[in-house]
Parts: C-alpha cells; structure tokens; sequence
C-alpha cells in the first residue's frame, strides 16, 4: 500500500483545487463453445467487472502520472498496474507484453526475447479485498518488468493459463532520449480556425542518431491531454536541413491544427455523508449507492472561462475514512445533459472510461424529460470529464477556445529498413501556456 501515499498527496492537491473554484463477447459455453473477446491495441476492459484500470508512472519513487505512462529506456522509472475486480472471489490473472509497430495495428516483428529477460508469463500475486464497502471488490497491483528495446507496448491481463481469457489491455511507450524538440503552439493559420483552434510548429533535431532517409523514416505524433482521441499524425517536413540533421515540421494549412476545446468538466465523489462539486443527490439505501450528478447544459454559447483542471485525468480518494483503495466504494452515478436532440452522437469521456466512443459511453436521449442521460459505476474520487460530439471539428456542447489550457506530447518513431520493430526516438510533453 506504500504505492498510495503518493496517490494520497496529489488527491489532496486536486480536491483543494476543485473546492476554489464494443460490447464483450460471451465466455459462457454454448452447444460446447466458449467464446472469448478479440484482444484490440488499445486501453480496453474486456469484462464488466474489471474497474479502475491505471498505469501509474513512478520515477524515484514518487508517482509521476497515473494516466501517461511513457518511460525512458533504461531509467530507473516503473510502471505499477492497478485494478479493481467486483469480485468475491481471487482470481488467478498473468500478464504478458507484447511489443507492437507505430501505428498500434499489429504486432512487430520481435520475440518477446528480444525486449524481455523473462519468460513473458507474469502471475499476478499482489492483491487485497476491500473492507466495509457495499459493493466488494478485490484490488490487484502488478509492477511490469523492464524492456530492453524502445516502442510501443501492450500490456495483457488474462485469466488463469488461458491467453484467450482476456480480462485488459493497456498501452504503454518506452523512448529513446536521441533526438532534441523543439516546440511551439501559435494561432491558427486558417483564419476560420484563429479562435477556436491551437496550432504545432516544432523541429527535430536528430543529433543523437544516423539516420539515413530523415524524410521518409520519422514519424512524429502529436497527441492532445494525453489521449489518443485527440492524436495526429505530422506530415512529411516542410524542409531538412543541416545535413539531414535538422527537420522543420511548420505548415499553413491546418495540418497541425488542434481544437483547443474547453476545460473539463468535473465531479467530486470523495464523500458519501456530504454533497461533494456537483453532486445533486445521494441514495445511500441503494446497492450500489446511488450519486445523481448536478444537470449539465451546453457551454458552446458562453465565454470562456479559465480553471484549474488535470485535463480529463482521475483521481481515486476518499475525504471521510482512511485514504486507502481498499475503503473507497463503488458508486453508480448517473450523469444528465440538456441539449438540442438533433445534436447528434454525444460520448462522455475522459481518462476514467479511456476515451471510448462506444455504446456503453453515448449518452441517450430520454424523451419524456428531452435531456441526455447515462450511468457510470465510478470509484470513490474526484473525475474530470468532457461530452465528445461525434463528427464535430469544434465541440457543439462544450465549445472550442484558443485560450483552454491543454497538455500536448510529441513522440517521435523511427522505422528503420534494417530493423524488425519501430523505435521511438524521442518524446516530450508541454503545457499549450509555457509553448506560446
């Protein structure tokens, strides 16, 4: 539980802020079948039961992130896995790694000896129950093993011996430090775009690493918060220069442009005795308590307004008892939003679901109040969250500003002809304010 006290330190840090201002397949047989989910490349819960998934990167011991797990090869940085099954009963769960190309659609070409020391079969022996909570659950942890190669990863949990049996899947990248970036964010270069729109101008620098074709072999991606529903992958540069050194990725058309959206919504759900920020109601008679959420409405029509946010992030915390994962209980919270009908697919996502547009995520239109509604069984803690409108370069329900604070990172992948696998060369994250 050690693990947590620094979980504890930034919940604390967040609390205050917020204060001031598809479908899984069956496994059941069937005439003798048992079915059993596809694995996808992506952040994913394959069964109903598995809650509150986190990748947490800690460097020195001190947590560093619990929702962008990125790594540098050969660091002493760690990846702690954790996650709740509502469950009774102890599950016996393995993970394995596998090491997939740039583009998270296939596997590379590498054995799992190549990147792993071990043999690539890990049981999963940390886990405790919850204790006095309505709904029980038991809380699992995993510490992944070092890798040897940079790229990207998938991190698999399954059940017993059965690699089939898949229960999550979670992404994670470890980089090389070879090349330098440097970074910019200005106005938008389509006029249209100057209000609601952030723009990327950045460089790399390659002063680390021979690479023979610069302007056909790297590629950058940019992503947004964090998430890979806001990712972009850069064109070829505009121009290289110094000797095949230097790479200028700065274009007039709108190739790098990001809607800068809005900042994210949030509720408190550290308290069960009190109204937490916005907490309508409380049904503590339920299993599982029930939490119905303040109505939301369209901000698209309003002024921007700054706050502090962890731009779309989660925290898992409890303000009445011991702030431990085991004591926190699972609430189910129902969430509502007043918008037009013919607004179209509407998703409320953020880091807590992994930013999937699926059905589970879509908020449904209930015509007998005409307002959008859905349920999430949520962990104690305190959740940011945005409404994702389907389709839409600017957000017709939260809105789209150049001013919103935003979080954006660059990874930059190197395919080699003369290699099985993809490296990742370089990586940096910056604040959208500190780039200006």
């Amino acid at each position: 539980m050690k693990h947590y006290l620094y979980l504890f330190i930034t919940f604390s840090a967040i609390i205050f802020l917020a204060n001031a201002c598809v479908p899984v397949q069956s496994t059941q047989s069937n005439n003798n079948r048992t079915y059993y989910p596809d694995l996808e490349f992506v952040n994913k819960s394959y069964r109903e039961s598995i809650k509150t998934v986190q990748l947490i990167h800690f460097s020195q011991n001190k947590m560093v992130s619990t929702d962008n797990p990125v790594i540098e090869l050969g660091s002493s940085d760690r990846l702690l896995l954790t996650f709740d099954d509502i469950s009774e009963e102890q599950q016996q769960y393995q993970a394995k790694i596998i090491h997939l190309d740039k583009d998270w659609k296939q596997k590379s070409n590498l054995q799992s000896m190549d990147y792993l020391e071990e043999y690539n079969q890990y049981p999963i022996r940390e886990y405790e129950f919850s204790f006095d909570t309505k709904m029980g659950y038991i809380h699992y942890e995993f510490q992944l093993p070092r890798v040897s190669l940079s790229g990207n990863y998938l991190l698999v949990i399954y059940k017993n011996n059965n690699e089939d049996d898949i229960i999550l899947s979670e992404r994670f990248m470890v980089y090389e430090d070879k090349s330098g970036i440097d970074f910019k964010i200005v106005p938008s270069n389509v006029v249209s775009k100057r209000r609601t729109h952030q723009e990327l101008e950045f460089e790399i620098l390659l002063n680390r690493i021979n690479v023979i074709n610069t302007g056909t072999d790297i590629y950058p991606v940019i992503r947004q918060n964090k998430n890979w529903l806001y990712a972009v992958n850069a064109p070829d540069p505009l121009r290289v220069l110094d000797g095949n050194k230097r790479l200028i990725y700065k274009f007039y058309n709108g190739e790098l442009n990001f809607p800068g959206n809005n900042e994210f919504r949030f509720i408190d759900l550290t308290m069960v005795n009190f109204k937490g920020n916005n907490v309508a109601n409380i049904n503590k008679d339920s299993k599982p308590i029930t939490i119905t959420a303040r109505p939301d409405g369209v901000r698209s029509n309003e002024a921007y307004r700054e706050w502090e946010d962890r731009n779309g992030a989660f925290i898992i915390g409890n303000r009445e008892r011991q702030n431990t994962p085991l004591v926190s209980d699972y609430f189910l919270t129902n969430f509502e939003l007043k918008a037009p009908q013919e607004t179209g697919n509407i998703y409320l996502v953020g880091e807590f679901n992994n930013w999937q547009l699926n059905n589970d995520n879509r908020m449904k239109y209930n015509a007998n109040t005409g307002n959008y509604q859905n349920s999430f069984l949520m962990k104690q803690g305190y959740y940011e969250y945005s409404y994702y409108v389907e389709g839409e370069d600017v957000n017709p329900i939260d809105g789209s500003y150049i001013d919103t604070e935003n979080l954006y990172d660059i990874l930059v992948y190197y395919k080699s002809p003369q290699l099985r696998y993809d490296r990742l060369i370089g990586y940096v994250q910056f604040n959208s304010r500190a780039a200006q």
